[in-house]
C-alpha cells in the first residue's frame, strides 16, 4: 500500500488561497449582518419608545430596549447564516471571470491530490492571477447603503423622541383615578375617613326650634357715659333709640344632635392627634 505524496508548496499555496477566500465570504456575511442588525435595533427601540409599548424593564435596562437588543440579535443571526451559505467560492469564481475557470480545475485538482507537473504549473498559475482578483463581489454596495441611511436616520430620530419625549400612547385620566387617594399625595395616611364625612356625622337633618323665650334687654346708662354706649349701639346697627328689642326664642339643638356634636368633638381630636403624630 502506497503512502500518500507530501503535498507539494504550489498545492498547499493554492489550498490557503481557497481557505481565504471562504474566510472574505464570512467577513462579508458578518458585516452584512453586523450593520442590518444595527438598523433593526435603532428601529424597533424607536418604535417601542414611541408607542410607549408596556414591556417589563431588565435591571436599569428599559424593556422597549431590551426587546429591541432581541430581535435585532435575531435578525442578524439569520442574515449571517443565510449570506453565508451564499457567499461561496463558486460566487467569488463568477464574480472574478478572469481566473473562474482556471480556479475551478486547480480546487478539483487539489481535492483529488494531483501532483504532476501539469498540477504544479496550474496551481502556480492559478495562485499569481488571485493577486488581479477581489472579494468585493461579497459586498452589495447598493444593500449596505441603504443600511447606513436608515442607521443614521433611526439614531437621530430616537435620540429626538429621547429629547423631546414624543410618544403616540393614549393616556388614561379618568373621574375614579382622580378621585384615587393616590391622587392625593399617595396611599391610605389613616386620615382618610374624612372623604366620607356622613359616616361621622351621620345624616343631615334640620335643627329643632327651642321653646324657651329668653328676654334681651340694653341699658344705655350701664357703665361708661350714655353718649358712649349710644355710639356703640349705633355702630353697631342697632338702634339707640327707646324701642325695646324683641325677645326670640333660642334654637338649640335637639339631646341627638348634641350626641352628635360631641362625637364630631372627638373626631376632631382624634384627626389632630394623628396629624401631630
Amino acid at each position: 500500500m502506497s503512502e500518500e505524496p507530501e503535498p507539494s508548496e504550489e498545492r498547499t499555496g493554492i489550498e490557503r488561497a481557497v481557505r481565504a477566500i471562504r474566510r472574505e465570504g464570512y467577513k462579508a456575511a458578518a458585516l452584512h449582518a453586523v450593520v442590518d442588525a444595527v438598523a433593526v435595533f435603532l428601529v424597533v427601540n424607536l418604535l417601542t419608545r414611541v408607542v410607549a409599548a408596556p414591556l417589563p424593564a431588565v435591571g436599569p435596562v428599559r424593556g422597549g430596549t431590551v426587546a429591541a437588543i432581541g430581535v435585532a440579535l435575531l435578525a442578524g443571526g439569520i442574515e449571517f447564516g443565510l449570506r453565508v451559505r451564499y457567499y461561496t467560492v463558486e460566487r467569488f469564481e463568477a464574480a472574478n471571470p478572469v481566473v473562474a475557470d482556471a480556479l475551478r480545475t486547480a480546487r478539483d485538482a487539489a481535492a483529488d491530490g494531483a501532483e504532476t507537473q501539469m498540477a504544479r504549473r496550474l496551481y502556480r498559475e492559478v495562485t499569481d492571477r488571485l493577486s488581479e482578483t477581489s472579494a468585493g463581489g461579497f459586498l452589495h454596495t447598493r444593500w449596505l447603503s441603504v443600511s447606513a441611511v436608515v442607521v443614521v436616520l433611526a439614531s437621530a430620530l430616537t435620540v429626538q423622541a429621547a429629547v423631546v419625549g414624543v410618544t403616540f400612547a393614549p393616556t388614561t385620566n379618568t373621574t375614579e383615578e382622580q378621585r384615587s387617594p393616590e391622587s392625593f399625595g399617595g396611599p391610605d395616611n389613616g386620615v382618610s375617613e374624612l372623604r366620607n364625612p356622613d359616616d361621622v356625622l351621620g345624616e343631615r337633618k334640620a335643627a329643632a326650634g327651642g321653646r324657651e323665650a329668653i328676654d334681651v334687654n340694653f341699658s344705655r346708662s350701664s357703665g361708661g357715659g350714655a353718649g358712649e354706649q349710644v355710639d356703640s349701639y349705633e355702630d353697631s346697627g342697632l338702634s339707640a333709640s327707646g324701642d325695646a328689642v324683641a325677645a326670640r326664642q333660642a334654637g338649640f339643638a335637639a339631646e341627638r344632635n348634641l350626641e352628635d356634636a360631641d362625637l364630631v368633638r372627638e373626631y376632631n381630636l382624634r384627626v389632630q392627634r394623628d396629624t401631630d403624630d
